[in-house]
């Protein structure tokens, strides 16, 4: 799935119609994992996408033209509540960001100090232009929000770097 890593996406001063209840986990500064643990009684990850790909044109001069993609569920009780989506330079690699298999990312980039995280970036999508979302949402019924927002943020150690993005598409989890 590609995400519109192209547009330009917002500031967290400029978000409108979030709903009270998503906000304290769209805008978490620290590891969503550690809130969506705290929130569930049963917490899993779901890997979708573990590969090379040719990196989007959005992220060529940030990573380079071939890049490490991980696409995966955040799961809370069963039922799918974040799609991430990771993107690896070859640095991060070589650190074995790409073989963590179903340990969270989040869990590894918050326990290292080296890690540093860049600003909160959000986006509103139209849910329609994702059927794939749409899929992770409602396996059976179909039956999805129209629009969901989606987060994404930098990780630097040195030379490696993590584009991660998050598509929030549950609202069970902090309902």
């Amino acid at each position: 799935m590609q995400l519109p890593l192209e547009l330009p996406w917002l500031k967290n001063t400029q978000l409108v119609d979030v709903e009270p209840a998503l906000s304290p986990y769209l805008l978490e500064t620290q590891s969503l994992t550690a809130k969506l643990k705290e929130t569930c009684d049963k917490f899993s990850v779901t890997v979708l996408a573990n590969e090379f790909r040719s990196a989007p044109d959005a992220l060529r001069t940030e990573l380079s033209e071939q890049v490490w993609c991980r696409e995966v569920t955040l799961n809370c009780n069963g039922k799918a509540a974040v799609f991430g989506q990771s993107w690896l330079n070859e640095d991060a690699c070589t650190v074995g960001m790409d073989a963590i298999g179903e340990t969270p990312l989040g869990e590894l980039l918050f326990t290292d100090s080296n890690w540093q995280r860049g600003t909160l970036e959000f986006l509103r999508l139209s849910t329609a232009d994702y059927p794939a979302l749409i899929e992770l949402i409602t396996p059976t019924t179909g039956v999805a929000p129209e629009r969901l927002f989606a987060r994404r943020s930098w990780f630097k150690n040195g030379k490696a770097k993590i584009l991660v993005c998050e598509v929030f598409i549950s609202e069970s989890f902090y309902d």
